[in-house]
């Protein structure tokens, strides 16, 4: 049974049939490469709206008009992720509204309202739960209760790892969590990573960070931090004609996750870069893997290098992000929603510390 696994899909900007009537020349060479798999699983990160107000307190939104559900089936997409910090950016209507367009495609989700998926194929049985962790300040968590994203909540998923263990089947964790723009993962989501594979051998699909990050195999599983966007667009705001956060050439190359498993085991796995050029979407760019090799060697360095090595990055790429702006940037976006967006973060930092880092070694 061969899997692929796809980053960050987000319909939107240059990548939704309103602004662009070529997509379908775009995506099709990753299209016939998709539609070789037993099963091709993505993270959707656009709701599908029509017309829902904005929901809650953030600096972006972003969604995705109904018809561009279409693209998961001609991308041969068979099941969605929707546990991320998007999904409730038109609350409760934006979701219903992703809910009943993905029934009406036949396509599958997870990560919501307790929700999982078991999937056989021949000897092979796959089981996919999806979770948001509080590092992505997301929107919508009430953990245990319907049309709510499943929170990542380390004795949750390992409970969960542990009743499947007599199962026969492979357990597939899709985790949205981390830094964006980094391409070394939170150390904290590596320790619990790699702590979870001494329960039972499963896959780590990690995404949120909008850049490719190392993978690495623990005790027979597959641990793979972020595959980066598959198809993702620079990000606008209301307040500005200038993009809130503009697509540079780290965001731009990334990888499908391909899997092959045999009676429930992972014999082989393999990073296929892709990269989203203008024209079309480029597979097996030579530069690409070679960065990709590079961040699966990051993930062997001594935790105290790795930590301060990941520091120096993100403090570069904020001294960047403050660089581009001033004082008339700072003042057009200080309201009250400003000011909630930070007790909102101190919240969710409070509730990553009692989800993660005190079941931590």
């Amino acid at each position: 049974m061969r899997i692929a696994l796809l980053g960050d899909i987000a319909f939107f900007g240059m990548f939704s049939l309103k602004n662009n009537k070529t997509l379908y020349d775009y995506f099709k060479d990753i299209a016939e490469l998709l539609s070789s798999y037993d099963l091709v699983i993505g993270n959707l990160e656009t709701p599908f709206v029509t017309h829902a107000k904005s929901y809650g307190h953030k600096s972006a939104y972003i969604k995705s008009e109904c018809e561009n559900s279409a693209l998961l089936k001609y991308l041969n997409v068979d099941i969605v992720n929707l546990a991320n910090n998007h999904i409730y950016d038109f609350g409760e209507a934006g979701y219903r509204s992703t809910i009943d367009t993905l029934h009406e495609e036949g396509i599958k989700y997870f990560g919501v309202d307790t929700k999982e998926i078991i999937v056989e194929v021949d000897n092979n049985k796959i089981i996919l739960n999806g979770y948001c962790c509080y590092s992505t300040n997301p929107l919508g968590i009430k953990s245990g209760e319907k049309g709510a994203i499943n929170a990542l909540d380390y004795a949750t998923v390992a409970e969960k790892l542990e009743s499947n263990k007599n199962e026969e089947c492979l357990n597939i964790l899709s985790v949205h969590c981390g830094q964006e723009h980094v391409n070394y993962p939170n150390y904290d989501h590596v320790r619990m990573a790699r702590q979870l594979a001494d329960i039972s051998p499963y896959v780590f699909y990690g995404h949120h960070p909008h850049v490719a990050q190392g993978t690495e195999i623990i005790k027979d599983s597959v641990l793979a931090y972020s595959l980066g966007n598959f198809c993702f667009d620079d990000v606008y705001t209301s307040k500005s004609d200038q993009p809130l956060i503009k697509q540079t050439q780290n965001n731009k190359e990334s990888y499908v996750l391909d899997l092959t498993i045999e009676n429930n085991k992972i014999v082989k796995h393999e990073m296929i870069p892709i990269f989203m050029r203008e024209d079309k979407m480029l597979i097996g760019a030579p530069e690409i893997s070679a960065k990709l090799k590079t961040y699966n060697e990051y993930l062997k360095l001594e935790e105290d290098v790795f930590v301060e090595n990941r520091k120096a990055i993100i403090q570069s790429y904020i001294a960047s992000r403050k660089n581009a702006r001033n004082l008339k940037w700072y003042l057009k976006r200080l309201n009250v929603s400003s000011f909630i967006q930070i007790k909102n973060a101190r919240v969710n930092a409070k509730k990553y510390h009692d989800s993660i880092i005190k079941y931590l070694n």
